[in-house]
């Protein structure tokens, strides 16, 4: 070696052999040392790529794609590139390693897995469903069934998900499977299944909020409220700063109507955590019959009077006298009590949603849509507050800015849609990171 330091075949050589000896640095820099003198040198490349794939090596993807440039019907490199992309969460950049590596998928089956994986991420939900369905009769594992139950739900077919889910919900189930069967079991009809396996889901993990919360809306969609307030209550002593679980118990006790209650929660829900939306869970319930009942009323008025600081309450308060009977007489009050909502605390999204609706009704469409603006600000995903711009530009006579506005509307209410679908909670497992 002394007498030919640069001849590439032997310093390659040489690296297979120390690479032989387990002796992988050395072996790397021989290689490397090769590739200075032979940039194209395959065996240097190959030696060089598979020492750097083992280690996780960040120089891992240059390597195999030099060997591709050269070799590009080369299997191997294929599947190896295919797996990096994946490790580094690039399912885009995997998905054609991967095809190309198909032939090695009966003898690989992490290759089909990961396959399966990307197809899923990258929205191909169709063709992961059936790469999952192939993987799972010929190699049996739980992780693949799983995510083979959320492809199938995420293709709206909650029974067949249901059915493919099952083997992981009789063993006694980990956590996740059985928060997933709870879901399926609830849209395919099965509501008691959907309980008993959300409680056992709960009994697995007590830390989780999601579960709780899940639970509480089992218990309102059913009507169950009271049950749905006992289950908070044990999740409340597991988890006593979740301000999400005080404003699901509030949405609750406001169904029994306990309305003092239900202030408090909601009180205590917004001052651990300023950006929870009540616009989104709280509001719809608090425009409810019981919500416009003289007494519930009234207890809004005092608690806004003893708490003039408190932007929530004065929130609270002027939603309650939106909703009021006697409108007329009550908008100028809620209009006050929103707008020192606002003053208090400007960055509340759901008091301008408010405050532009209650402008519209006042006959004040330009200061509606500022309101509407200034929400949509805070939360582009904002679908009430680009509603009442709508219907604030259209008063106002400015139809080419309504005819863009609806545009957005139709986007936003579609991309709304999917994330909600996806905020449900199940994503796929993966167990195979680079």
């Amino acid at each position: 070696m002394a007498t030919a330091p640069q001849d590439c075949r032997l310093l390659s050589l040489r690296g297979l052999a120390l690479n032989g000896l387990e002796r992988a640095s050395a072996a790397k820099q021989s290689f490397e040392e090769a590739l200075r003198s032979c940039p194209s040198d395959l065996l240097a490349l190959e030696g060089a790529a598979q020492i750097a794939y083992a280690q996780k090596q960040p120089d891992a993807a240059a390597l195999l794609e030099r060997i591709l440039a050269q070799r590009p019907e080369d299997l191997t490199a294929h599947a190896m590139l295919a797996s990096v992309d994946r490790a580094h969460r690039d399912c885009k950049a995997a998905l054609p390693h991967f095809e190309a590596s198909r032939p090695q998928f009966a003898g690989h089956p992490q290759l089909q897995e990961g396959y399966a994986f990307c197809l899923a991420s990258t929205g191909d939900d169709t063709r992961a469903a059936a790469n999952y369905q192939e993987l799972l009769d010929s190699h049996p594992d739980d992780t693949v069934r799983y995510n083979l139950a959320v492809v199938q739900w995420k293709l709206h077919d909650p029974a067949v998900a249901f059915a493919t889910l099952q083997p992981l919900l009789s063993s006694g189930g980990a956590e996740a499977p059985l928060e997933l069967g709870s879901q399926l079991a609830e849209e395919s009809g099965q509501t008691p299944e959907a309980v008993q396996l959300l409680r056992a889901a709960i009994v697995r993990q007590p830390g989780n909020a999601d579960n709780y919360l899940r639970f509480a809306q089992l218990s309102f969609t059913h009507n169950s409220y009271q049950v749905g307030i006992d289950m908070l209550n044990a999740g409340l002593t597991q988890l006593p700063n979740a301000g999400r679980l005080y404003l699901a118990r509030g949405v609750l006790e406001v169904q029994l109507s306990q309305f003092d209650k239900a202030i408090a929660d909601f009180e205590k829900a917004h001052h651990l955590d300023p950006q929870l939306s009540l616009a989104m869970d709280a509001i719809g319930i608090m425009q409810s019959q019981q919500h416009q009942s003289d007494a519930s009323l009234k207890l809004f008025q005092e608690q806004a009077q003893t708490h003039p600081s408190d932007s929530l309450l004065q929130y609270l308060y002027a939603e309650a006298l939106s909703e009021a009977s006697s409108e007329n007489d009550a908008l100028p009050q809620a209009i006050a009590a929103a707008e020192r909502s606002v003053k208090i605390e400007p960055g509340y999204q759901p008091a301008h949603d408010l405050l532009a609706l209650l402008y519209l009704r006042a006959g004040q469409p330009q200061r509606a849509a500022e309101q509407a603006e200034t929400a949509r600000k805070i939360d582009p995903a904002d679908e009430t507050a680009l509603y009442q711009e709508i219907m604030a530009k259209r008063r106002l006579g400015q139809t080419a800015e309504v005819q863009k506005l609806v545009q957005q509307l139709a986007v936003l209410q579609k991309t709304n849609t999917d994330q909600q679908r996806q905020r449900k909670g199940y994503v796929l497992k993966d167990e195979v990171p680079q």
